[in-house]
């Protein structure tokens, strides 16, 4: 027996695993949906945008935020100049590759030209440590712009959300990113990205959300089991649900895009193989 394997101490366990899934529904059947969402279980990168109405090819500027955020995002422990740079990086890009121009003249010139997409943007980042505590040292970090937000729903059933904790919180003019480089530069001097973490525990949920449907969700906090009725169904009956609220007035009439991720036991990891040895009577 190795000092490790001594009894009463306590043992570093596998993390737990994630899966994920996206639930998007379009505000109407004719206009491409505005939001954009972006996985890797692999990685633990989760991501959600939700591109302001009012531009041009907010679909695409949002699909580039969370595309880049999966593909390579700002670093961990990022400073405020770290965070600007990125963005700013992701938006050169997107300017870079946008399509020509398209549509009625009178977005691109004259009193209240369009000249910018504009998001809300959150993403998320899973911490597992292989050589943690007995929880597997599972931890989420998270970065938002506006409010798209993160809803931790514990195997326990306490809910923590971020960066809104409140439905009376939300207004019709949320902290956006521009999706123009100069326009950004200039706007990331009084957008205040927000940042949070805390720890995770196989068996809990993450949901992240844009702003129509975390609304949704953070009025259901405030039930006992409103969130848990929400993970537990599946799917395309909750696209269907979330269809019949918009048309009552539960839910604003948006685009709506949930990423539910949630955690799991690791399996156990596989025992050495054992070793019997037979003991026979010796002859006399």
């Amino acid at each position: 027996m190795t000092a490790d394997d001594a009894p009463g101490r306590a043992q570093p366990q596998t993390p737990p695993r994630c899966s994920a899934r996206v639930l998007r529904l379009p505000k109407n059947p004719i206009d491409p949906i505005e939001d954009g969402a972006a996985l890797s279980e692999r990685t633990g990168r989760f991501a959600v945008a939700d591109g302001a109405s009012a531009g041009r090819d907010v679909h695409l500027w949002a699909q580039a935020l969370v595309r880049a955020y999966i593909r390579e995002p700002p670093p961990g422990q990022a400073s405020d100049a770290d965070l600007r740079d990125w963005f700013l990086a992701v938006a050169t890009q997107h300017a870079a590759t946008l399509p020509a121009a398209v549509g009625p003249s009178w977005l691109d010139e004259g009193p209240g030209a369009v000249t910018s997409a504009y998001a809300t943007f959150l993403g998320l980042q899973l911490v597992f440590d292989e050589h943690g505590d007995a929880q597997g040292g599972a931890s989420w970090q998270a970065i938002a712009v506006g409010d798209c937000c993160l809803l931790k729903v514990a195997s326990a059933g306490e809910v923590t959300s971020f960066p809104l904790t409140d439905p009376d919180q939300f207004s019709d003019t949320p902290s956006l990113l521009p999706g123009q480089p100069d326009l950004l530069a200039a706007a990331m001097d009084a957008t205040t990205v927000q940042r949070s973490s805390g720890p995770l525990a196989a068996g809990d949920t993450l949901l992240l959300a844009t702003d129509a449907v975390a609304r949704w969700l953070l009025t259901l906090a405030r039930e006992p089991d409103g969130l848990r009725q929400v993970i537990r169904t599946p799917r395309d009956d909750l696209r269907t649900h979330l269809a019949a609220q918009r048309t009552v007035g539960a839910v604003d009439k948006d685009d709506l895009t949930l990423l539910t991720i949630r955690l799991h036991p690791a399996p156990a990891p596989p025992q050495p193989p054992c070793s019997l040895a037979r003991t026979f009577p010796s002859r006399s």
